[in-house]
């Protein structure tokens, strides 16, 4: 690398900085995620196809994208992401209200409380309350 010297740290992973969701239109993907789950737009560069969005610039965000054709990911299926919550009955009443498609109501696991919901164009999003941990 030309002789230059940077200090890298000792290359461990930090933290999960973005993740991608694709989309078939980024108007009705953003007015779901912004509007429903509440998430705030932080770039929109709808011209070229996505837009980042979460809760601010130094937490994690979701950039939603209209993927190319023949892109191997297309909407709909298993995001992998899992959004953390304080009251996961709360969020479950919420997003009923908003006619959010549960394909798993929350349910107990022997490590929280899950339930897994769809986005507009059948992304599933799972939401995760935590069991407190055991001292």
């Amino acid at each position: 690398m030309g002789g230059e010297f940077y200090d890298m740290g000792r290359g461990r992973l930090t933290r999960l900085w973005k993740a991608r969701v694709p989309v078939k239109d980024l108007s009705i993907a953003v007015e779901f995620y912004r509007d429903v789950l509440e998430l705030e737009v932080l770039i929109d560069d709808t011209p070229h196809g996505w837009v980042e969005i979460g809760w601010g610039k130094d937490d994690g965000s979701i950039i939603l994208y209209v993927p190319e054709k023949d892109d191997k990911r297309q909407p709909g299926g298993d995001t992998g992401i899992v959004f953390a919550t304080d009251s996961l009955f709360e969020v479950h009443r919420r997003l009923v209200d908003e006619e959010v498609e549960f394909v798993v109501k929350p349910e107990r696991r022997p490590w929280g409380l899950i339930a897994i919901f769809l986005d507009p164009y059948g992304n599933e999003l799972t939401v995760l309350d935590a069991a407190p941990e055991k001292k």
